[in-house]
């Protein structure tokens, strides 16, 4: 008997971050320790679950941001299925958009991966799918504070046995640069207690500033951090020079790939490539757990896409999977006009919501 439930109760919460970090089209953006981490912003969380017998077959996580009049029923990725339920797509839409309503949000979106290259084939839907979203939904997405899938910058591992045999493939000056600091006797550790992440992630935000980009106060992102690197679901790499951390990476493991989360440099003179050594850790490490690939992530400036593109890695676009609804397109057009006058203080904003909790 098939049913579906929305809740926030910790035994399903742990019941579906188990069948996330299982299922290949599962993402970090939908773990619950990663929806809770939008709280900080004002912002509320639930997941709604396909049970056949009570056994998780499919579901989502979503935020929902809301700030005065304004709700908003956002899934960053998905929803997700096991490979025998992809079929309850177009009634679980249709459910998804009477919680919305109930929860009464004025305005409903998703983000499904879809793509037709084969190297991520495992990890996505393919485009038939768009048939049963297109009945019920609108394509295109308008809503830019949650942060939502649209890519993997994918380094493929196949034909490779182990990291040694992939570094072989690497261009000799990429190879040179990931053991410069090995030869110069860095330090890199896993880190698991709060004071030595909290010096890392302090390099993390200097790197920002010099970069002039933005990222969350470590006091809005400690407890997902902790409680990933808890559950075995993260990592964070620290790198130090003479006692003194001089580089820090955030690490999310999935079912088939671990994701480039975060990270940070502070460049030495001379440069001992200390960008390089992290990326390196989570290849081996990747390596290690038999895993079949890397996401080094999406996006950054052009010289940080040129370094990702380095370790071969290749920007896998989805293809159409933004789709939403206007439930209330009264309050959607009083958000609209909000919305184009502070569009761009788009940080500031995701602090107001908070204080209108």
């Amino acid at each position: 008997m098939m049913k579906f439930i929305f809740t926030k109760e910790k035994v399903w919460l742990e019941k579906w971050d188990n069948f996330v970090c299982n299922n290949p089209k599962g993402s970090h953006l939908i773990h619950s320790d990663w929806l809770k981490s939008y709280k900080s912003y004002g912002f509320d969380f639930e997941i709604g679950l396909v049970l056949v017998d009570d056994q998780i077959v499919g579901g989502y996580g979503v935020v929902i941001p809301k700030f005065l009049l304004f709700k908003f029923y956002i899934i960053p990725h998905g929803p997700i299925y096991d490979d025998s339920h992809h079929f309850v797509l177009e009634n679980h839409i249709s459910q998804i958009k009477l919680r919305a309503k109930f929860v009464r949000a004025c305005y409903l979106q998703l983000s499904m991966p879809i793509s037709s290259n084969e190297k991520v084939a495992k990890y996505v839907y393919q485009e038939e799918v768009i048939n049963c979203l297109i009945k019920i939904l609108e394509p295109g997405k308008q809503f830019p504070y949650v942060y939502s899938s649209y890519g993997i910058n994918y380094v493929d591992f196949k034909g490779y046995e182990n990291a040694e045999l992939f570094l072989e493939k690497l261009t000799p000056k990429v190879r040179r640069n990931i053991r410069i600091p090995y030869n110069k006797k860095v330090q890199v550790s896993f880190a698991t207690d709060i004071d030595t992440i909290a010096k890392g992630y302090n390099v993390i935000i200097e790197n920002a500033k010099q970069g002039h980009y933005g990222v969350r106060a470590f006091s809005e992102f400690k407890s997902t951090i902790l409680d990933l690197i808890a559950k075995k679901h993260a990592y964070f790499i620290i790198c130090e020079v003479a006692g003194e951390i001089k580089a820090a990476g955030f690490f999310v493991l999935n079912s088939g790939y671990i994701t480039n989360i975060t990270g940070g440099v502070l460049r030495e003179k001379p440069d001992i490539k200390l960008g390089y050594m992290l990326q390196w850790e989570m290849i081996k490490t990747s390596f290690e757990l038999g895993l079949e690939g890397y996401n080094i992530s999406m996006g950054g400036s052009s010289g940080v896409q040129d370094f990702k593109t380095k370790f071969g890695a290749e920007t896998i676009y989805f293809e159409d999977s933004h789709y939403h609804l206007i439930l209330k397109p009264l309050q959607y057009k009083m958000f609209k006009i909000f919305n184009r006058y502070f569009k761009p203080y788009k940080a500031q904003i995701s602090r107001l919501f908070a204080r209108f909790k």
